[in-house]
């Protein structure tokens, strides 16, 4: 009986894909409405367009919550408004040099380089010349580097041009010289030489210590070497470090690809550069496996690798890396298994032309299957009709497939629809209660959350931003409350930021698993 209602009530809101956008099909009995007519989701009155993006924001605020800015991040939609708020730089503190060196720090760790070369070269930092090494050293550019070194030494002999020197020598070739020039520096500097002796005697291979994590001449160093890294370790690095390892084509292949991945996962690595990568990987690996029976695709040979990326959230990797075999896969009935994965994955990788490709299909083919994907698509299509009758389909289908956790994943849903603005339905039974005003004081500092209502009240979009990422930090969304998460969402939504809302929405129902 109850499997019929939720055909029935599916079959009632099913989508189709008609001149480019999402538009319902024509209902059986439920929703009686004209036929070709376009459902949209009733939206809010538009916002009063806030004057300024830091106008209002007291220097006191951006002193505080600047340096609590997220460095890694999982998040494409945090990723972007994190770069909206450096790039919007704050005038009162542009001379503050705690302010100039956190901004000069996030550009270069995020892998911004374009942006601290400006910095570099509008302001008189400290250190200046070794900042403009560390990034030739980032972006691979070892021939530049040694050409400024060269340089330097003529009229700074200091113990760091010497040491870079030395790794200059080695790299061009002139071993005896270099090797001269190391036991000379350790006989002065045994602390800074440790790692730059190891180029030239392989018996005594150095330890792995923090400061490599943090110098990226050390690490470049570290790599040529060609030892491993403890995976604990790569944990530490900035996402602007990594590829350093990824692209050390001496390094071990295990060491490169755990770093390729952290770096595609905190947006500073493309999904195709890890592809190279996976000629010589080992058959057992999971990204080989997918590479290998990507070459001719069966649906019974992809199918248990989905499900493990699934289980790994791992889709949207996937769907990056191989975006352009899995693009020439066809929805059809001999693939409609892959549906759901292929939908979740694309729309991980911010990929909605190909995650509008198979939503059509596979709720016309697989209705009481579909479901399960109708709130994604909501969020990623406002479009898409969406209103109570979905919402209970929904619900029904929750609690027959996963009824240990039904009434958890309809309240998270449920808070996060209340969040952006829509009515969030009714609730089913067993479904949690809102935190209380006490509950919520575990969750948030109170200075933080009334600091973000006046902000959100005076419409200081820069300040809701800025507060919005240094609360959640680094916290992944799969270890995040819902009830803290929706407590920021609706902040965002309501100063504008409406369509980064549903995005960071959508990133959110992903990583819980919905």
């Amino acid at each position: 009986m109850r499997s019929s209602l939720n055909k029935a009530l599916f079959w009632g809101s099913a989508l189709i894909l008609l001149n480019g956008g999402w538009v319902t099909a024509q209902p059986i009995l439920l929703i009686p409405q004209k036929e070709g007519a376009i459902v949209t989701t009733p939206s809010l009155p538009p916002m009063q367009e806030a004057t300024g993006f830091w106008e209002g924001t007291p220097p006191s605020v951006i002193e505080s919550y600047f340096p609590k800015l997220p460095v890694r991040l999982a998040s494409p939609v945090l990723r972007a408004l994190r770069s909206e708020i450096i790039k919007e730089k704050y005038t009162p503190l542009l001379k503050n040099p705690i302010y100039e060196k956190n901004l000069l720090s996030l550009f270069i760790e995020t892998g911004q380089f374009e942006q601290a070369k400006d910095s570099l070269l509008e302001r008189d930092f400290p250190n200046k010349e070794k900042i403009f090494l560390d990034l030739q050293w980032l972006e691979g550019e070892s021939k530049k580097a040694c050409e400024k070194i060269s340089n330097l030494i003529r009229t700074s002999s200091t113990p760091e041009w010497k040491l870079q020197n030395i790794y200059c020598l080695y790299l061009n070739g002139e071993n005896e010289r270099g090797k001269i020039a190391a036991e000379l520096l350790s006989e002065s500097n045994p602390h800074d030489s440790f790692l730059i002796n190891a180029l030239f005697d392989a018996s005594t291979p150095p330890s792995f210590e923090p400061s490599i994590a943090k110098s990226p001449f050390l690490l470049t160093v570290w790599c040529t070497i060609g030892q491993e890294i403890p995976e604990e370790a790569l944990k530490s690095f900035a996402p602007s470090f990594l590829p350093i390892v990824a692209r050390s084509e001496k390094m071990p292949l295990k060491t490169r690809l755990l770093a390729a991945e952290k770096a595609f996962q905190e947006g500073a690595f493309k999904g195709e550069a890890i592809l190279p990568l996976l000629k010589d990987a080992p058959q057992e690996d999971f990204l080989a496996k997918f590479a290998h029976e990507l070459k001719t695709p069966k649906v019974e040979s992809l199918l248990p690798l989905f499900q493990k990326a699934g289980q790994e959230q791992k889709l949207g990797l996937i769907a990056d890396i191989f975006k352009s075999p899995l693009s020439k896969i066809d929805p059809s009935q001999e693939t409609l298994a892959l549906a759901p994965y292929m939908i979740r994955g694309f729309l991980e990788a911010g990929e909605k032309d190909m995650a509008q490709k198979w939503g059509p299909f596979f709720m016309r083919e697989s209705p009481e299957e579909a479901i399960a994907v109708l709130p994604l698509l909501h969020l990623a299509f406002p479009q898409t009709k969406w209103n109570e009758t979905q919402l209970q389909a929904w619900q029904a289908y929750q609690t027959r497939v996963h009824p240990e956790t039904a009434a958890q994943n309809s309240y998270l849903l449920r808070r996060i629809l209340e969040a952006l603005g829509e009515a969030p339905g009714p609730a089913i039974k067993g479904e949690p209660t809102p935190s209380s005003w006490r509950q919520e004081k575990t969750l948030f500092d109170e200075k933080d959350l009334a600091l973000l209502d006046s902000a959100v009240e005076s419409k200081r979009k820069g300040e809701v931003l800025l507060l919005t990422l240094a609360i959640i930090g680094e916290t992944p969304f799969k270890e995040l409350s819902v009830d803290k998460f929706t407590r920021l969402l609706g902040p965002l939504h309501k100063t504008g930021y409406s369509q980064e809302a549903r995005s960071l929405a959508l990133e959110f129902l992903l990583a819980k698993g919905i």
